[in-house]
Order: structure tokens, then C-alpha cells, then sequence
């Protein structure tokens, strides 16, 4: 079979591979669709955090091909949203807490990433059953919204660890991207009263307001940041609860001092990798502001994705703008300039 292989910086190769076996406790999977991530990119930009020599791919979505000996539940020709580790084997201290998404265990043990190989294949081996995110798939469900699971599970998880309330007022920032945009329609499927989203530049302004955006506000050519956000919610106050999904120091503090109200809470979504030099803490002390930090998602999250989905309440299919070959993934995927990037809120690969 054909598989892409990491190898570091600019540098993924298209390599024939044998088409896994399953062992005990195993399946393999012909995988439909998987997700071109940010890490992904990432990775392939700068040469760091995926394991060097393996297939990536960590959101698949693939049909069961072969059952390995020990497996129940599953049957030839199911489709499975083949998600992360659910538990870790050794049960470490966060997964006996039902806290498996800060599993000490599970960088090593997730797919496509740091652990076992991926979906950028035709085929993948789902190498450890017992311990994996696993749901089946109804036959009438769109596969290309299916796999979208991995960015709207990060939304579910994030409110609902979040102090976010019915009649809520709510700022997004970053809200253009996969994940900030799934934010924004869960969040009015949840029952905000107000969402203001901070979103640089207007290529994704239709579609945000699509899907729940009330106010767009560019945070580089606003100039009272601040003052737009009270008078547009009209209550004298900021907002009751802030998400941050953009990764960036800027967002973050824009998240503190322009956009949470006195007492309310701030979500950190997206992950700033660069060290904060700008953010003075007993700036926020007598704010007394509520600092929150959510991490992935949990099988729980993924259950009420697919609930959700098979109810009909929710629909994010509008955000899969480009689906493209494994052949292509470096020259239409993993290598596109920035300005092409910003073209595709969410690029699906069908290996087939």
C-alpha cells in the first residue's frame, strides 16, 4: 500500500508499505478520510514533536477490514471514527479520575503522532482495541462530517469544563480557524446570548456569522478593543466568559485585558507555544479572573459529537473546503504557503 512517512522538516515521503495484519486485540482499517491537522503542519514545517519514520494522521475515520482474535463488538465493513487512547493499560492516576485526555500515557500511545502509525495510508492497524476511542459510524452519516470530530471535540470539551451558562455573553478569539469556528456554532447551539468574535482580517466573516457570529471585531484595526465589546453587548460589562483559539501571546492578552469582565473566566483553547513577556499577572489580581485550561477531548465529548450528529442538531460540514489525494498531501497539504492555507478551513485526505 501506499503510505506517507514522515522524516522531518519538509520532508514526507511516499513510501510502498505492507498492508498490516491484525494481530490479538487488533483490527485493521481501510481508512475514508483523515484530517490534515495544524500539528500536522506544524511538524512538517518545523521538523518537531512527530515521531520521525511514522505515518502520520491522528483524526480517521476507516472501515473495519479485518478483526483480530480476542475483538468483540465489531463486525467486517463497520465504520469507525478511530479517535485517540481512551484509557492507558497501566490505569495511571488521570485515567482512573476519567481524566484520559491528560493521560500521562497517551502522547506515546496516540496514533499518527507520537505512538503507532496513522491514517496518511490506504490501510492503518488499530494496535491496541481495548484501549481506544472507538464509535461506530451510522450507514447514513456523511463520513466527511464525521471526521471533523477531532476540532469540534475540542469545542464540546472546552465548555463543557467551562463555567459557560444559558444567556451567557461570549467572546471568541481566533474564531477563522477549524476550531474557533466550531466554537462559535456550539456555543450558539448552547445558548449564548451574544458572541463576539476576535478575527483578524474578513476572509472568514460569512461563514462566522453563519454560523452564530453577532459582532466580527478585527483586533488589529480596532482601536478600543474594549469599548466595542461593552457597547455592543449593552450591559456595561465585558464578556461573562472568553475562549482563547488563535495560540497566539497577542490573543491571550487581548483575552485579559480587552475582552473578560470583571469576576469571569477565560478558557484557553489554543496553545501558546511562545513564552508570555507581556502579561503582567496582578494586572488581572483584583479582576479576580478565572483562568481555565482545556486539552483535547475525552470519549465523552466524541459520544455527544456523534449524538448530536445523528439527531440532526448540528451540522459543520461547510467547514471541509478542499478534499485531496495521498499523493498530494506535501504540495496541496503539508507544504502550502501561508497565503494558500488560508484559503481551506479544513483539508480531509482520501488515501483511496
Amino acid at each position: 500500500m501506499k503510505a506517507a512517512v514522515y522524516y522531518g522538516k519538509h520532508d514526507v515521503r511516499m513510501e510502498d508499505r505492507p498492508v498490516p495484519k491484525a494481530g490479538p486485540n487488533q483490527m485493521v482499517v481501510k481508512i475514508n478520510y483523515v484530517g490534515l491537522c495544524g500539528t500536522d503542519v506544524d511538524a512538517y514545517q518545523t521538523g518537531n514533536f512527530l515521531r520521525r519514520g511514522m505515518v502520520p494522521g491522528h483524526e480517521n475515520i476507516g472501515t473495519v477490514t479485518e478483526i483480530g482474535e480476542g475483538v468483540t463488538g465489531y463486525s467486517l465493513g463497520d465504520r469507525l471514527l478511530c479517535g485517540p487512547p481512551s484509557f492507558c493499560e497501566a490505569l495511571c492516576a488521570s485515567c482512573q479520575r476519567g481524566e484520559t485526555n491528560i493521560c500521562v500515557n497517551a502522547l506515546e500511545t496516540t496514533r499518527g503522532i507520537q505512538g503507532p502509525d496513522g491514517g496518511y495510508a490506504a490501510y492503518m492497524l488499530l494496535q491496541d482495541v481495548s484501549h481506544a476511542v472507538l464509535v461506530k459510524i451510522p450507514d447514513a452519516f456523511d463520513l466527511k462530517t464525521a471526521v471533523l470530530y477531532d476540532v469540534v471535540c475540542v469545542g464540546i470539551h472546552a465548555i463543557r469544563i467551562s463555567r459557560f451558562r444559558f444567556g451567557d455573553n461570549v467572546v471568541v478569539s481566533g474564531g477563522g480557524g477549524p476550531v474557533g469556528l466550531s466554537m462559535v456554532r456550539l456555543l450558539k447551539a448552547s445558548g449564548a446570548r451574544n458572541i463576539v468574535v476576535l478575527q483578524r482580517g474578513t476572509h472568514r466573516s460569512e461563514i462566522l456569522k453563519r454560523y452564530g457570529a453577532d459582532l466580527i471585531i478585527d483586533p488589529e484595526t480596532t482601536e478600543d478593543i474594549r469599548g466595542a465589546i461593552v457597547d455592543f453587548f449593552g450591559t456595561g460589562e465585558l464578556a461573562d466568559i472568553v475562549f482563547e483559539c488563535a495560540g497566539t501571546k497577542q490573543s491571550l492578552k487581548n483575552c485579559f485585558a480587552y475582552a473578560t469582565r470583571l469576576g469571569g473566566q477565560a478558557v484557553m483553547v489554543g496553545q501558546v507555544t511562545e513564552a508570555i513577556d507581556n502579561i503582567v499577572p496582578s494586572d488581572y489580581f483584583v479582576k479576580e479572573l478565572d483562568l481555565q485550561f482545556s486539552f483535547v477531548f475525552t470519549a465523552k465529548d466524541v459520544e455527544i459529537y456523534i449524538d448530536m450528529l445523528k439527531d440532526g442538531k448540528i451540522d459543520f460540514r461547510e467547514m471541509v473546503t478542499g478534499v485531496i489525494p495521498l499523493a498530494d498531501v506535501v504540495e496541496k497539504g503539508l507544504g502550502l504557503v501561508r497565503d494558500e492555507r488560508r484559503k481551506h478551513i479544513k483539508i480531509l485526505i482520501d488515501p483511496s
